[in-house]
């Protein structure tokens, strides 16, 4: 039994969806009612001798054929809804790798036009290739996006997973606005770290370690913290601004305890750009202002991210509109310890679902094509 549940995931994208072949039993259900219901009807008309000669063009045997076509027809797209997938080629990954964790800023400043076609847009292409370089090397990569809040995707091999999860942001929907570099790091602090503790096994309880002497606690922290030099656990920094509220020198001075470092990115003017407003529609409507009626700007912070750099061993560099890419984060990182994994062996399937959506389409035009009546003798003499 569990052979074939294994072998039923691997061959479904999406096999968590079987709940969906319900709607089939669901749609059986409304069909056997349905002509229930047409038989009551006809009986409540009178006798059957007297109503047999006006559904004697009726044809029962089509509406038998175009009801298991249209079930047939339901049932595959359900099926296809699983993304069913054949063959594959099997791919060993590196068992050495990097945890890295890449926070980028969406914040509505980052649909300024000063680097073409704009900031988010030339950011996400960057980010493909460095996820393509990741996944050569065996990095298990996390994805943090924020604005005024954070929230994140946590460290995986799936690449194909985080492009989906980049794709589905969007700085126009992000809320609420603003820069919180403090949160987006301490969620990406937290990711690394749940992963430190998922390789080595779980960690002693907080009702143990208020019980443990303070030597003991120490002892355990310096096991946890290895230093920046033997660091396999990064943090990327990409922003555009400024930040004044979520304090991420706090932040920055953890994540040096526990042995992350980070890497800043700043993108865009040093001089400041003004933020965009956008209507309800997505659509840009003007500048954001101030309470007095002032074009708001957004400037690159580059002190504090400077400082976050060099508190935790990483490295800040300016990404300037004419000169924009991550070339230089890569060398950094191509520089640093890695860690030492199992080999991972990634399948790589082919997509079956044309195959079954295909037939569902033929069957559901076959289903349109039948009628629910026969021709009479008259009908046919005058055709």
């Amino acid at each position: 039994m569990n052979e074939l549940l294994l072998l039923y995931r691997d061959h479904f994208a999406h096999a968590g969806w079987a709940w969906t072949l319900l709607g089939v039993l669901v749609a059986i259900g409304l069909y056997g009612y349905g002509r229930r219901a047409r038989r009551r009807a006809l009986a409540g008309l009178g006798r059957p001798e007297a109503i047999a000669p006006l559904v004697a063009s009726v044809n029962a045997e089509a509406r038998i054929v175009r009801a298991v076509f249209t079930l047939l027809a339901l049932a595959a797209v359900c099926v296809a809804l699983l993304r069913p997938q054949h063959g594959g080629v099997a791919k060993v990954i590196p068992a050495k790798g990097l945890d890295i964790v890449v926070a980028v800023d969406y914040s509505k400043s980052m649909l300024v036009d000063d680097v073409y076609p704009s900031r988010i847009e030339r950011l996400e292409a960057e980010l493909s290739h460095f996820i393509d370089d990741a996944r050569a090397r065996g990095d298990r990569v996390g994805v943090v996006v924020f604005a005024g809040e954070a929230r994140g995707l946590p460290l995986t091999s799936d690449m194909r997973l985080l492009r989906m999860y980049l794709r589905a942001a969007d700085p126009r929907t992000e809320n609420p606005g603003g820069t919180a570099i403090g949160k987006a790091l301490n969620l990406s602090l937290r990711f690394l770290l749940e992963a430190r503790r998922d390789a080595s096994g779980e960690l002693p309880s907080a009702e143990a370690e208020e019980d443990e002497g303070e030597d003991e606690g120490t002892d355990e922290d310096a096991a946890a913290a290895p230093s920046p030099d033997e660091a396999d656990q990064v943090i990327i920094l990409l922003t555009d601004g400024e930040d004044n509220a979520s304090a991420p020198i706090e932040v920055a001075t953890e994540a040096a305890r526990v042995g992350v470092r980070i890497y800043t990115v700043g993108i865009g003017s040093k001089s400041g750009q003004p933020v965009v407003k956008f209507d309800h529609r997505g659509r840009p409507a003007g500048w954001v202002k101030d309470d007095e009626g002032k074009v708001v700007m957004t400037r690159l912070d580059e002190a504090t991210l400077r400082e976050i750099a060099k508190m935790t061993g990483g490295a800040y560099t300016h990404v300037s509109p004419d000169a924009f890419g991550l070339d230089a984060v890569r060398e950094q990182l191509a520089e640093l310890a890695v860690a030492q994994r199992e080999d991972n062996v990634e399948i790589e399937r082919e997509e079956s679902f044309p195959f079954v959506v295909l037939p569902a389409f033929a069957l559901l035009c076959l289903a349109l094509a039948l009628g629910d009546r026969r021709r009479t003798r008259r009908e046919e003499a005058q055709a």
